[in-house]
């Protein structure tokens, strides 16, 4: 008999937790629907925001610092271009003149490897 009383009661609670189990389902929908669109909303500030910034860095370069650095990398081109040319004819120079660079090192070493050598002196 008792389990004839509790029946309504379990289907009450039954039912309470239904509701509770679908309340629970929409509100979190709902959370994440709202964090979905908070996230698209951040992004989308952000692109903005990154946009503007880009304008006004590209307006500052064009307007102050372009010509600068173009004067700049064309004067680096010209500079590298020189150092490569005389690089090239210091390498013909050191090759055509290798006998004769060899010969001088070879007399330096010899000369500085005379200074370490003890050399006797004989008294007459």
């Amino acid at each position: 008999m008792t389990m004839l009383h509790l029946s309504p009661a379990l289907s009450a609670v039954e039912t309470l937790a239904q509701y509770g189990i679908k309340t629970y389902t929409l509100a979190s929908e709902v959370f994440t629907v709202g964090f979905m669109f908070w996230t698209i909303n951040f992004m989308s500030n952000m692109i903005e925001k990154t946009y503007k910034a880009g304008i006004i860095c590209g307006k500052f370069y064009k307007n102050r610092l372009h010509s600068h650095v173009r004067n700049g990398i064309i004067s680096s081109i010209a500079i590298l271009i020189l150092l490569s040319q005389l690089f090239i004819e210091g390498c013909q120079l050191v090759y055509t003149n290798r006998n004769d660079i060899l010969e001088s090192l070879n007399n330096f070493r010899n000369q500085v490897g005379s200074y370490f050598v003890y050399q006797s002196v004989e008294l007459v």
